[in-house]
């Protein structure tokens, strides 16, 4: 049985769509009230090395950056003066899905279930921090972050990203298997018609 997500009255959604056309992983991220676009986040090139995602606001400033460690199993979050905000440790092995987030003076941990499609950070008393949810079936990556007062949202973004960063890479919510279904259905139109289709034209 599924389980419903805690999510306080008053929580702020946002919702994060990457980008179809781009060199690199882009992401947007929109406020879903106003449906303003408050930030964006580009993976960099050196991703291939180590994980890194830089955050940017509307004007192009810096805001955040989130930088991974040796086998993206410690990512930190890093603040536009250099300091470091929050640290985001994993299990090598688990069963379930799972991050702790180390934040201000509080450990928060964030479980996913046994799919992982959704991840609820909480304090170690239980309060609220902010919930991932992953977009199923989507051409493009997308995911909802819902962010309670306890966590700033620009902290819970870069946190949100840093886990479908590490456990959805190469996932893309579906997309990727919708995007080879349709062109193995292509392949196999045009090997059934374009040997008739070439008769018609060659007779």
């Amino acid at each position: 049985m599924k389980q419903e997500p805690s999510i306080p009255e008053g929580a702020r959604n946002l919702k994060v769509v990457q980008k179809l056309v781009a060199a690199r992983p882009v992401f947007e991220i929109y406020d879903e009230q106003t449906g303003e676009k408050v930030a964006v986040g580009r993976q960099t090139w050196l991703s291939i090395f180590r994980s890194t995602l830089v955050f940017e606001n509307e004007r192009g400033e810096k805001i955040l950056t989130a930088k991974g460690g040796f086998l993206s199993r410690t990512f930190w979050i890093i603040g536009p003066d250099g300091k470091k905000v929050a640290k985001l440790t994993r299990p090598l092995i688990a069963l379930r899905k799972s991050f702790k987030i180390f934040y201000q003076e509080h450990v928060l941990k964030a479980h996913g279930g046994y799919l992982a499609w959704g991840f609820e950070a909480t304090t170690e008393t239980g309060e609220f921090a902010f919930r991932f949810d992953k977009k199923v079936l989507h051409v493009r990556d997308q995911y909802r972050i819902s962010v309670g007062s306890f966590m700033d949202w620009k902290h819970a973004v870069a946190s949100a990203a840093v886990i479908d960063t590490v456990f959805f890479r190469g996932k893309r919510g579906g997309g990727i298997l919708i995007c080879c279904c349709a062109l193995l259905i292509l392949i196999v139109a045009f090997l059934l018609f374009g040997s008739v289709i070439l008769g018609l034209l060659h007779p």
